[in-house]
């Protein structure tokens, strides 16, 4: 992966990350969803990946409130070294900076991720980027960016972000437009309106077992630098940082 960075040893209080996301007192509480939310999240694991994953997906879930750990990894992209995207678009999507008078796309990305709900608006005009590609009125997919913290829902961190860096909260293609290359396309175009905004890097993550999404990563020129491990035991939590080597 080429560049060293510095990856702090673990400690309950998740001390720093990486030298360019230093650490912060806060973490996002840990709270139940409400039924009606996993009902719809079981129905929508089943559409994308069948029973067995879901199932398998489903008892993890019910058990995590006592026992939960979790590898998120983490990446990063140098904006200079960023390639601009291809002038090529078959599928005739046209990509748009949301604004907040944009209610109609709001609220399609909110029931496409339904973590959002009630706060995209607000996070957009608070002058977090949000593009989407849009096919005809329909979201097709969006890459949501936060410029002030990294919030790593999934292991329950959040780091304050340094002047000139970025964290990319949340990329989505719906299922129907995936292996379209649409993915691609909306990363190197993100990366281009943040090089204009004098944002020099881009961090972001997923789980290590989500390898479509770390492979579309790579594939844009992101570089793969730490893991975060991540234990619950009834009220303990730890935290561990892995450095990633080429």
């Amino acid at each position: 992966m080429g560049h060293s960075v510095h990856i702090p040893p673990g400690s309950p209080s998740g001390s720093s990350l990486v030298h360019e996301l230093p650490a912060e007192g806060a973490r996002p509480g840990a709270s139940a969803p409400e039924l009606g939310g996993v009902f719809r999240k079981v129905r929508r694991n089943w559409q994308d990946y069948g029973w067995n994953i879901t199932a398998r997906k489903t008892f993890a879930y019910l058990v995590r409130a006592v026992y939960f750990r979790q590898v998120y990894r983490i990446y990063r992209i140098k904006l200079a070294d960023a390639v601009p995207p291809s002038e090529s678009n078959v599928y005739g999507f046209k990509f748009k900076m949301l604004t907040p008078r944009d209610a109609d796309a709001i609220a399609q990305i909110e029931a496409i991720a339904e973590w959002l709900r009630g706060c995209l608006q607000p996070a957009i005009a608070a002058g977090q980027p949000c593009l989407a590609a849009m096919d005809g009125d329909r979201v097709a997919g969006f890459n949501l960016i936060r410029m002030d913290r990294a919030t790593l829902v999934l292991v329950n961190l959040t780091r304050k972000l340094r002047p000139g860096c970025a964290w990319s909260e949340h990329i989505a293609v719906r299922k129907e437009y995936r292996r379209s290359g649409l993915g691609a396309q909306l990363r190197l175009r993100i990366f281009q309106d943040l090089k204009r905004r004098g944002v020099r890097c881009l961090y972001g993550g997923t789980l290590v077992t989500n390898t479509a999404s770390l492979a579309l990563a790579t594939s844009v020129g992101f570089e793969e630098i730490a893991d975060v491990h991540y234990l619950k035991f009834l009220s303990l939590e730890k935290w561990r940082y892995v450095r990633v080597r080429a």
